[in-house]
């Protein structure tokens, strides 16, 4: 009697993991078409240089108005924005590499933020932390080239960040400016 009621836990043990491996089959078979990399205005966000970011805003007829903080330029995205997102910030290191860019704004709509949060999650696949329902709540992206997508869109007072980790450093060439040196010693 024991040995019967073991062998029936164990072909439920067994029938319950087979049920987990295929939730996690058809979970990685709904995000087979998410990308596989965070893109900002239609550019792969990893290692993107601001001069690069600003042309592509430049096409779009976005520009950049003064910022007195060294590695920060801040843009305007009109009255009406994206999906009510008016307000981009993007802060660069010392070689001109995007290291994050934050777009705000406050969007009264509920449309519009679930518009937002269905569309990331649509392009981006399920969030690997937080939660969305119905395109509303506070979600990340994790990207394995080290940039992150963190979307809060709880309140009014919407948010979304990319952040790249590890941007790339101008690199030295290794060679030595003879020129530079003999000027340097005159």
């Amino acid at each position: 009697m024991l040995e019967r009621k073991a062998s029936i836990v164990f072909i439920c043990l067994l029938f319950l993991s087979g049920l987990g491996s295929l939730s996690v089959y058809a979970a990685t078979q709904s995000v087979v078409g998410a990308s596989s990399y965070a893109e900002l205005f239609g550019l792969r966000f990893n290692d993107l240089s601001l001069s690069r970011l600003n042309s592509k805003l430049r096409s779009m007829g976005i520009t950049s108005y003064p910022s007195y903080k060294e590695g920060q330029t801040s843009y305007s995205l009109g009255t009406e924005g994206i999906l009510g997102v008016t307000n981009a910030t993007v802060f660069t290191n010392s070689s001109g590499y995007i290291q994050q860019a934050l777009l705000s704004g406050v969007v009264e709509s509920n449309e519009n933020r679930r518009s937002l949060g269905k569309l990331l999650e649509q392009k981006y696949g399920a969030p690997a932390a937080g939660y969305l329902s119905n395109g509303i709540g506070k979600a990340r992206w994790l990207f394995r080239e080290g940039t992150t997508i963190e979307l809060r869109n709880t309140t009014f007072d919407v948010s979304l960040a990319y952040v790249d980790e590890r941007p790339r450093v101008q690199s030295r060439s290794g060679k030595i400016d003879v020129e530079a040196l003999s000027r340097k010693n005159q």
